[in-house]
């Protein structure tokens, strides 16, 4: 994947946004390639940077926490891949397509912007909005591309979903905006942002996330840099599958292993938010239209194919039913574990 420099001035509500939550906002650098920089606002707390996955796969996020713990706000995300359609030889969803050194694929169907934001909005906020009642308020809202895509416009399409949750205290809105992209069979996710705040706080938090989108810039070294590597993958891919990975060198081995550390490096990021972790997965699980469930006669782990209902019964024979209530007969509810 090749990268440009975010161009264009700034959208009249981001500046009215900005202004009107009167905030100090303070630089944050990518800690691992310094490969960008982004405003982020004073005294929250910020996670994130680039996280390389293969030579052409860097996935940057900027996940941010209000002081008081009440708003999260997040631009981008390390557990989105590029995904390619599936094929003669890579027909499941949810496949891993592994490029070794390259890139890490997931094999997938093509979604909209709008079908991408409502699979990852189930997933995103599934421990925090529960029982969630849509929200179109929060619709109007679209989040800037903060890294164009270089050459050629792709075929792109944007949609944005909005939850209203919870009560009292508990009370949150939550928002996903999603822009994705098809060339060819390939597809990503150009422009991801989301939010999940208390509704006194969506001001404050709709203003966060345009400012960083709008700030975001990539260092110029660091795109060179990039470019370079690009070439690198594709000669690193050719020798591949010509099986001649001993011909690739030292400094490409040396690479493979600093990129091995990378994604250790993503796996303690993901434990350390188990939220994080369970999105992975349940990403995978949204894209194959399966829903995670404990069979009640056996205590094991059974997907289940998703249905309209929250609801699912299995009656001891293997068969499943997705309804509100339990059919007649020895149906028992089964557990649902995830989103």
């Amino acid at each position: 994947m090749s990268w440009m420099p975010a161009t264009g001035s700034a959208a009249a509500e981001i500046a009215g946004a900005a202004g009107n939550a009167a905030m100090a906002w303070t630089p944050f650098q990518d800690p691992f390639e310094q490969a960008f920089s982004v405003e982020v606002p004073q005294g929250w707390k910020v996670r994130g940077g680039l996280f390389r996955m293969g030579f052409s796969d860097e996935r940057p996020m900027v996940d941010l926490v209000s002081p008081d713990g009440r708003t999260n706000v997040r631009l981008g995300d390390v557990s989105i891949p590029t995904y390619t359609v599936p094929n003669a030889y890579h027909q499941r969803e949810g496949e891993p397509y592994d490029l070794g050194a390259q890139a890490q694929l997931t094999v997938a169907r093509y979604r909209t912007g709008p079908e991408f934001a409502v699979l990852y909005s189930h997933v995103r906020f599934y421990q925090d909005c529960r029982n969630a009642a849509g929200d179109a308020g929060g619709l109007g809202f679209t989040v800037p591309d903060y890294i164009p895509s270089e050459g050629p416009a792709p075929t792109a399409s944007a949609g944005a979903i909005a939850y209203h949750c919870g009560s009292g205290a508990s009370e949150r809105i939550a928002f996903a905006y999603a822009k994705t992209s098809q060339a060819g069979g390939i597809w990503s996710v150009m422009t991801m942002g989301s939010f999940l705040s208390p509704p006194d706080q969506v001001a404050v938090a709709r203003a966060v996330l345009l400012h960083c989108a709008q700030t975001f810039k990539l260092n110029p070294a660091w795109i060179e840099k990039q470019k370079q590597m690009d070439a690198d993958a594709l000669q690193y891919q050719r020798a591949r599958q010509q099986r001649r990975r001993d011909d690739l060198g030292q400094q490409v081995r040396q690479f493979e292993s600093q990129m091995q550390a990378m994604r250790n490096q993503v796996a303690s990021f993901e434990k350390r938010q188990q939220a994080q972790a369970d999105q992975v997965t349940g990403l995978t699980q949204a894209l194959r239209g399966v829903t995670p469930t404990i069979d009640p006669f056996t205590g094991e782990a059974k997907e289940v194919w998703t249905g309209p209902s929250s609801n699912y019964w299995e009656n001891g024979r293997g068969d499943v039913v997705n309804s509100v209530n339990a059919p007649q007969g020895n149906w028992i509810h089964m557990p649902v574990t995830g989103p």
